[in-house]
Order: C-alpha cells, then structure tokens, then sequence
C-alpha cells in the first residue's frame, strides 16, 4: 500500500487516535493555522500508529514508496529525506568518512558540506574552481586539475561536488566519476537543482547514470514539492551499504516523520514519472527556450547558455550591476528574483512556472534593457571574491569549541577563523571555521567591523 493511500484510507475510517501529534488531525489547531493551512493539511499529519511506517526503519509503507522511487530513479537504494538535501549530503559523508579521512570539495559546495565536516571529523582538500568574472560565477570542474589533486593526496576517500551549481552550470560528471574510480575515490553529487533531469533529456543527465556513488537531489527546489523535500540515491554500481546510510540518517533525523511531506514526496515522484507529469516539464524547456531566444536578440541584453541547465535563467544587462538589475525588478516590476550578484542576476523556474510568469520577466528584461533605467544608489565599487586558495589550519571539528575572541577586521590577517562567513543565498563559503584570514578576505569583508578568531 502507498502513503497517500494509507492516509486516504485513515481518514474514512476516522480512527479515534490517543497519540501524538495532539492536533488530534485538527480538531485542536490553532485557528489561524487551520485558516491557512486548511484542515485536510492535518488530517494527514498522523505519527507511527497502527499501519503506519518509521522512517528510521522503514518496513511497511515507506519501504515501499522508496522502493517504488529507487525503480524510478534506476537506484540501488533511494531515501526519504524530510530535512532537505541538507540531511542527505551530511549522511552521505558520515557513511564514508571516519576522522581524519581526507575529503575533497569543490569550494562552491553547499555550507551543508561544512556541517558533515564538523560530524565527520574529516580533513578538506579544497578544488577551486575557476570563477567567471565577466559573470560572478564558479565555473565547471577542470578535469585535468581534478585528476592532479587526487593524484598527489593518494589517501583522499571522497570527492564532494555540486552539479549543477546554483547557476546551473554543469560539469562532465561521467568523466569525473571515472577519474574518481581510477584512485578509488567515492563520488558525492549534491544534485538538488537537478531534481527534473530523471524526466526529461534536454536538461542534463541524472549523475546516477553516470556513475556516481551517492546522488542527494532538492525535490522543492525545481519538481514542484514542499519545502524541504529531498532525496538521497545509492547509485547501482556502488558498494556502499545502505545501512550505513540509514544509520547516518537516523543520527540527524527526528524520530517523528512529518507524513505530510512523505506523501508529498511519494505523490510528487508519481507526478514526475506521469505523462501529465513529464509533459509539464517539457512544456517548462520550451517556454524557457523560447524566451531565451527572445532574450538573446535584445541589444544590451545577454543571457548566459554555455553548458547550462536552462531551468536556470542567468542574465546580465550592460554597463549594470546584477544588484542594480535586481533592485530595478523589485521596485519597478514587483518580480524577485533568487541570486544577484555584482555582475549578473538569476531566476530560477520549475514545474510550477507558467508560461504568463516568464512573459512579465521578459517583458521587464527587455524594458529595463531597452530604456536604460537606472535607480539611485550611493556610488559603490561591488567587490568580487575571487577564486582564493583555503589555507587550513585545524579541521572545522577541532575547532568547533576551541575558544576564540572578537577583534577589529584589520587586526584578522594571518588569524584562524571562527566564523563561519557565507553569501546567502547560494550558501557558498568565502571562510570556514580553521582557515587563515587572509588579506583578499578583509577587502571583501570591508563592511564588517568585527570577526570571531580563535585565540
């Protein structure tokens, strides 16, 4: 039986319920709760009872759901991550880690990948990519600096990478993985953008069918879920075990599993692998497709399409910051959009995006192009973080309760950092807690008066 017809089946049989959650399915909901939510939305919300499953050992009905996605995803073993791909990055590098373990990242990782350092206890080795400029991104992984590294740390375990980035440019995962094998190194694809690519060729390659060990995807991010649904993939020819995944999962997830977001996980899933499903997204591909080219034809206009996924729209306007464009969308157009940077502006679409939605934006984009708008602002110099070398001190697990102080911005040179320092959105480090200070990150770090160094 699935999840959504267990609830479905609950309800006509209204089962009087001694258990938790006390809403009693609404019954004793805050009113406007229930107003916003509506009383269906509690109705689902049941915890472990009779029939029920538990998502720390799944044997009934979850199991079956997740084996039903894993047959989907062409997985040998797929999780129900009710706590993002947060949850899933962080108990995939628990499965493989142990202290000390040397781990390669991609510098334009997700901050979650800070986390599963300071759990694991591992050692990083940083690949930086190389960072466009012209557009404030980090590009693909350079193959050959890829094989370099790992060939000079021998003893390196796991490679943690983020494809697509944020921005949605994609790296040559099949290529990556088979450097990966060649030194015996695990492969951990942080996929949450890539959530659509299972249903539909035109926008990339899922990295399970390319190889990868563990794949972590953000079903809210493109597939039309509720936040935080995510799931967490073994690939087939991988011998991790599961168990050590299940049991990293049950490290970090609440003993009480929100059944709400697990049909809605289930249903969504379904949805995708629909031909309802999958012709939505096609009818997304060809609406974005169609007013990238429009776009692309505005004089003063470029959009970016080198390799990317065009789910993700990144756009730049002449001799205009990306945080002048953004304000301009804001204020003028009422549109927001999710990244600005001082170069270029993206907007992300998904499942849920219609075809009236991207004709606003490009009608604004080719406004605001073709009549030059500018608002007021203080005049500023948007400095850019470039591409610089991590220098690690201690591991982010030493030093998570080694004692610090506070001092001046222009005092921090050559100091140990504290202080997780990030831009969010997308997440992306420019310090991590055990790196040294240095001065290209107290020129980009000029507005702030204080950071926490260790002493």
């Amino acid at each position: 039986m699935s999840i959504i017809k267990f609830i479905k089946n609950l309800k006509k049989i209204n089962r009087t319920l001694f258990t938790t959650p006390s809403h009693n399915q609404g019954r004793g909901g805050a009113p406007c709760v229930l107003n916003l939510l509506g009383k269906k939305f509690f109705s689902c919300d049941i915890s472990e009872i009779e029939g029920a499953d538990n998502l720390a050992n799944p044997i009934g009905i979850i199991k079956q759901a997740q084996d039903n996605a894993s047959h989907i995803y062409n997985s040998k073993s797929t999780f129900f991550l009710t706590n993002g791909s947060t949850s899933g990055i962080i108990a995939g590098m628990n499965a493989v880690l142990s202290r000390n373990d040397k781990v390669l990242i991609t510098r334009n990782c997700h901050k979650a990948v800070y986390n599963g350092l300071v759990i694991t206890g591992a050692i990083p080795i940083w690949l930086m990519p190389h960072y466009n400029r012209d557009w404030g991104v980090y590009e693909q992984v350079n193959l050959d600096y890829l094989e370099e590294t790992l060939s000079k740390n021998k003893d390196i375990k796991l490679f943690v990478m983020t494809n697509p980035s944020y921005e949605g440019l994609m790296s040559d995962i099949q290529a990556i993985n088979e450097i990966c094998k060649k030194y015996k190194v695990k492969l951990l694809v942080d996929e949450a953008h890539g959530a659509l690519w299972n249903f539909h060729k035109a926008l990339g390659t899922p990295a399970l069918l390319q190889g990868a060990d563990i794949v972590v995807q953000s079903l809210h991010k493109t597939a039309g879920a509720l936040n935080p649904s995510a799931l967490l993939h073994i690939g087939q020819d991988s011998d991790i075990d599961p168990n050590s995944i299940q049991q990293s999962l049950n490290l970090i997830t609440t003993t009480s599993p929100s059944y709400p977001l697990l049909l809605n996980i289930e249903g969504t899933i379904n949805y995708l692998n629909s031909d309802k499903g999958k012709f939505e997204i096609s009818q997304l591909v060809k609406n974005v497709n169609r007013m990238i080219r429009n776009l692309r034809a505005v004089p003063n206009l470029e959009v970016f399409t080198y390799n990317n996924d065009v789910t993700k729209i990144l756009v730049k306007i002449t001799n205009m910051s990306g945080f002048e464009l953004s304000d301009i969308l804001f204020e003028k157009y009422n549109i927001e959009d999710e990244l600005a940077n001082e170069k270029s502006v993206l907007f992300l679409t998904g499942i849920g995006t219609t075809k009236s939605k991207l004709k606003k934006l490009e009608k604004a984009l080719i406004e605001i192009s073709s009549n030059n708008i500018k608002i007021t602002q203080d005049e500023e110099n948007y400095n850019i973080f470039s591409n610089v070398e991590p220098r690690v001190k201690y591991t982010p697990a030493l030093v998570w309760k080694m004692p610090y102080k506070e001092v001046e911005l222009k005092y921090a040179i050559s100091r140990v950092s504290m202080e997780l320092i990030l831009d969010y959105p997308p997440g992306i480090p420019i310090l991590i807690p055990g790196e040294v200070i240095k001065k290209e990150h107290i020129d980009y770090l000029k507005n702030r008066k204080k950071i926490k160094v260790l002493i």
